[in-house]
């Protein structure tokens, strides 16, 4: 038998591997809360990104919606007389640019969290919390979007009701479907790198689709079923509605089936992410 040299130390690699425990819930609520610090340091370096480290970081999350707003003035609100529902047209689409903004922000932002990101392969934590961070940061761009709607409103004399303290609760429905795509979009990327090339194309068809720019209205009564399986729409109208007091025209069938697309890109994006989550490391920092 062949000993080792005396003062020679053998090095052993260790391995961490990630298994799942086969009942485990789709979202393991005690789990995230205790990597809560975590969260906060992914999202503190999202807002960082986002504001510190650019020329034009929180002037560009001002003069974004603002500039859409005033070509969707003059194009569609003066040129092809879209309907605003009562109130002054820049206040409609801007107030619909709010949401929309910030659900492209979240699948753009959610689709490259887990890329060369240099944490997966160091230590453990809750791989959710990278998108969950990229939600969670855009909701300050919500922030800044909302005193520009609130300055506007002054300007055109639209007072708010009621409806205002459901406007947290309306956006929490944006942000539930923008992380149910974002989610989705984070694994799929993993695998399919020219995903990311991709979604701008998707998110100008999205943005065709949704009622951000022009009331749900003008959609033709034959394809308002159809055009209801769109996870934004109940969501957008909630928000147009809590801001502006705008009634939503839905029937119950338009927001039972717009919330359930929704709900399920949800879960079944939380299920596909709980799947993959063991094997993200060696895809991820490949």
């Amino acid at each position: 038998m062949i000993g080792s040299a005396p003062g020679i130390k053998e090095r052993t690699r260790s391995r961490a591997i990630i298994i799942p425990h086969p009942r485990r819930p789709l979202v393991n609520v005690r789990e995230l809360w205790s990597y809560r610090e975590v969260l906060h340091a992914l999202v503190r370096r999202e807002i960082k990104i986002r504001y510190a480290q650019t020329a034009a970081g929180a002037a560009w999350v001002i003069l974004q919606p603002l500039l859409t707003t005033a070509v969707l003035t003059v194009l569609a609100g003066r040129w092809m007389k879209v309907p605003a529902q009562g109130v002054p047209y820049p206040l409609f689409a801007f107030a619909g640019l709010i949401p929309w903004t910030y659900f492209t922000h979240v699948l753009t932002k959610s689709g490259g969290s887990l890329i060369s990101t240099g944490l997966l392969s160091k230590a453990y934590f809750p791989r959710l919390l990278l998108p969950l961070a990229s939600a969670a940061g855009g909701l300050i761009d919500v922030l800044v979007a909302g005193a520009i709607l609130a300055v506007l409103m002054i300007y055109y004399g639209a007072a708010p009701g009621w409806g205002l303290l459901l406007a947290p609760a309306c956006m929490a429905l944006v942000m539930l479907a923008a992380f149910g795509f974002g989610v989705w979009i984070a694994v799929t990327n993993l695998y399919f790198r020219d995903v990311m090339y991709a979604l701008p194309f998707a998110m100008q068809i999205g943005f065709l689709i949704t009622p951000a720019a022009y009331p749900i209205s003008v959609v033709p009564e034959r394809w308002r079923m159809l055009y209801s399986l769109n996870p934004l729409l109940a969501p957008i109208e909630c928000w147009r509605w809590s801001i502006l007091g705008i009634t939503p025209h839905l029937s119950p069938y338009e927001w039972i089936a717009s919330f359930s697309v929704g709900a399920a890109v949800l879960i079944s994006g939380l299920w596909y992410f709980r799947r993959k989550e063991p094997v993200m490391a060696d895809v991820g920092e490949s």
